[in-house]
């Protein structure tokens, strides 16, 4: 589930390969509005997946955004795939 307001979109749940299309696909319009930032703090569990969902909103927004309350987890696989310091903070 994504909730936004402001400049920003708050994901809750699971961003996993089962759920990341759906919240890419509800993600869309808040980046088409000019979103900037996005907030994991109440993501239950994220795989792989959610490195895609974070590099497709940077791609959108041209490099102009940031994340917050990124899992551990999170970290761990953007540093085993080479990518965490693609990041935004």
């Amino acid at each position: 589930m994504i909730a936004c307001e402001g400049g920003a979109c708050r994901i809750d749940g699971d961003v996993t390969v089962d759920t990341v299309g759906g919240l890419l696909r509800a993600l869309q319009p808040h980046l088409l509005a000019g979103i900037d930032r996005l907030d994991f703090s109440a993501v239950t569990r994220a795989d792989s997946s959610a490195l895609a969902l974070v590099f497709s909103a940077i791609r959108q927004n041209h490099g102009r955004f940031s994340c917050t309350g990124l899992p551990t987890s999170f970290a761990t696989l953007a540093e085993l795939y080479g990518v965490a310091d693609l990041l935004p903070a």
